[in-house]
């Protein structure tokens, strides 16, 4: 018995194909619009676009998505200082931030607003109540030293003299109950994780 060489070609997948089996979800920051989109906002989003042509390009699966953060204490305070409701603030300035697509010529795929998209609403809820289900959510009593401009709490040590290392303003005390994530629940599967 004699063996016939196989003479068929390979079924290996090319370069192109490969590239077709990919998807990528790119996305920005979402920024805050406590005032008007700026030249940091800009550099940010052409970056993030140019990074979704060149996959696109690539012949690959992109989904490009931006939008706003409308849920923040400066939101507020900005709308506030302007005599005007948060809501009626935070739509004005996100259309602004919206209307970057046209005047940067950006192609992002999708824009969602925090405060108002029931697609984020859904997905967050969902998110959520998985998490709490899990045991995951815990409350507790909070106090700290808050920095309305990083929207973040810094302790003693990580302020410069007193003041916010980044803003040079002196954080507020803030005491309040929060929603925690138990975050102590994944160490050992997140250590494992980033050294493997």
């Amino acid at each position: 018995m004699t063996r016939t060489p196989n003479t068929s070609k390979s079924k290996r997948p090319t370069a192109q194909t490969r590239a077709k089996d990919r998807r990528w979800y790119v996305t920005t920051a979402i920024p805050y619009v406590n005032g008007r989109p700026h030249i940091g906002h800009a550099l940010e989003f052409i970056l993030t676009d140019s990074l979704a042509r060149y996959h696109r390009l690539r012949g690959e699966d992109v989904r490009f998505l931006t939008g706003t953060d409308d849920n923040s204490l400066k939101n507020v305070r900005a709308a506030e200082r302007e005599g005007i409701p948060t809501s009626e603030f935070i739509a004005r300035n996100a259309k602004q931030f919206e209307a970057l697509r046209d005047q940067l010529s950006l192609s992002f795929d999708d824009f969602i607003r925090t405060s108002v998209d029931p697609r984020h609403l859904e997905g967050v809820t969902k998110l959520w109540k998985a998490c709490d289900a899990n045991g995951d959510i815990y409350v507790r009593p909070y106090r700290g030293l808050y920095c309305v401009g990083c929207e973040q709490f810094y302790t003693e040590d990580e302020l410069i003299d007193g003041l916010c290392p980044e803003h040079f303003t002196r954080p507020e005390v803030v005491e309040e109950e929060n929603y925690f994530f138990r975050l102590s629940r994944y160490q050992d599967q997140l250590i494992q994780l980033i050294e493997s």
